[in-house]
């Protein structure tokens, strides 16, 4: 367990993020199934570890009690406690946090944005800035500024619209919540960041996929590429979600490509899921099989 914990503490996220880098190919759910999956299996083999390796005296002798632990024992039980309550107190925290911002930010909407007449769930910004984004919550809210209706056209800002609308509906937030905690907890970590910036990226082009099936593909790679071009104009304009080159170049690539072109993503998930399985299994069952062979 200690050695799959340091597995999956640096060369398997490493490589996958490798993998996934620049890709637009690649299957945004079956590849977040696998980031969960190392990043939860990841902290259950090293809890475990440091649990199994101070308690194993105990295993398999029903009648020894603490005394049989050796001092050096507790030490390695305190670190296993400690971490457990560590990343739970720290996703706790990240979701407060989270719920306060939004709390923040939707009263400060309610001072510097109107509502928009034919669109229930939105508020329009009055800046020049390219704006768009999704505020979850209370039904969630889409925000866009009089910058970004000016510079696209009617199908483009539907495009822009149903994709933040697909945050909203999936709660992506959620998905990226336990992410920003571990990132949060050990900022020291290359891997944590790492992991926050690919999971960011994939679930942009899970927007992006759910977005072109109620709207044109081409019309929502026009709306990232003005939005991306706008970032470096004169004006000074902001794109509407952040301007990463790299990811909007990825999520326009993947725009072109006919749907049909893609890889079968239910092959994809079914894999993703059968690993994730094996990941997640790998700690209980060692201690189980330990503790019944004992």
């Amino acid at each position: 367990m200690a050695a799959l914990a340091v597995l999956l503490a640096w060369p398997a996220p490493t490589a996958l993020a490798r993998r996934q880098s620049g890709r637009a190919d690649v299957d945004p759910v079956a590849s977040i199934l696998l980031w969960q999956a190392i990043g939860l299996a990841g902290g259950l083999s090293l809890i475990s570890s440091c649990l199994a390796f101070a308690l194993a005296p105990l295993v398999g002798d029903a009648e020894t009690g603490p005394d049989a632990l050796d001092w050096w024992r507790w030490p390695l039980l305190a670190v296993g406690v400690i971490l457990l309550c560590a990343l739970l107190l720290s996703l706790l925290r990240e979701a407060r946090a989270a719920v306060r911002a939004r709390v923040r930010h939707r009263d400060m909407l309610a001072l510097v944005s109107e509502s928009s007449p034919g669109e229930p769930g939105m508020r329009i910004i009055d800046t020049d800035h390219a704006v768009a984004y999704c505020l979850a919550g209370r039904g969630g809210t889409t925000v866009v500024s009089t910058g970004l209706i000016q510079l696209l056209d009617a199908d483009e800002r539907a495009a822009v619209i149903a994709h933040e609308r697909e945050h909203l509906r999936v709660r992506h937030d959620l998905l990226a919540l336990p992410f920003a905690s571990w990132n949060r907890m050990l900022p020291f970590l290359p891997v944590t960041r790492t992991a926050l910036e690919s999971v960011s990226s994939l679930i942009e082009i899970m927007a992006d996929d759910a977005a072109r099936a109620e709207v044109s593909a081409d019309a929502l790679r026009t709306a990232l590429a003005k939005t991306a071009d706008s970032a470096d104009a004169p004006a000074g304009r902001a794109p509407m979600t952040g301007h990463d080159p790299r990811l909007t170049a990825v999520r326009e690539q993947r725009l072109r490509l006919d749907a049909s072109a893609l890889p079968d993503p239910r092959r994809l998930r079914v894999k993703a899921a059968v690993i994730a399985s094996s990941m997640l299994l790998v700690p209980p069952a060692v201690l189980v099989g330990t503790v019944v062979y004992s």
